[in-house]
């Protein structure tokens, strides 16, 4: 599974492995996550999105000492945002072995980008909302999965529905 920080949030991710791969996929992937952070009370709240069903994880208060938990933080959300789309836990373990381990890749698409830095912005108005008790924003990540977003195509579509296609694709 490849992660793919912004040259910002990589910092964030120095306990994940690099990718040995030299010429990574540059296709939109289902196995691939994009990730950036925002600041709020001193405070890093990272946000990744999913590159072929755009599935949000809100990751809260990510600081030094957690940050050698977040391949269990990240592994963990995305769990809790496939749950969304009403599969069984069955095809999200056959995710992860598909998937692999995760991995800190270099490529990048900017319109995953953008609609990561979007959704960075629907998180800024929900501030009061996170809890800093817990690293995980369950409320956050579902409002997120529940709005339309489109790239590079004239339709637009929901995350927990691309989801549900393609863990029924995983046999």
């Amino acid at each position: 599974m490849n992660l793919i920080p912004t040259k910002k949030a990589l910092p964030l991710f120095s306990a994940i492995p690099k990718s040995q791969k030299e010429s990574p996929n540059l296709e939109r992937s289902f196995y691939s996550w994009h990730a950036n952070y925002f600041t709020f009370n001193r405070k890093k709240i990272l946000v990744l999105v999913n590159d072929k069903s755009f599935s949000p994880i809100v990751l809260a208060d990510i600081n030094a000492k957690n940050k050698k938990d977040l391949n269990h933080m990240i592994k963990a959300g995305i769990e809790e945002v496939f749950s969304y789309s009403n599969m069984p836990p069955v095809q999200i373990k056959k995710y992860f072995l598909k998937a692999g381990r995760l991995e800190i890749s270099s490529n990048y698409n900017r319109s995953i980008i953008s609609i990561n830095n979007s959704m960075i912005q629907h998180c800024q108005f929900f501030t009061e909302e996170i809890d800093f008790q817990t690293n995980l924003q369950p409320t956050i990540m579902k409002f997120l999965a529940n709005t339309p977003y489109r790239s590079q195509t004239p339709e637009y579509f929901i995350s927990t529905e691309i989801v549900a296609i393609e863990l029924k694709k995983l046999i």
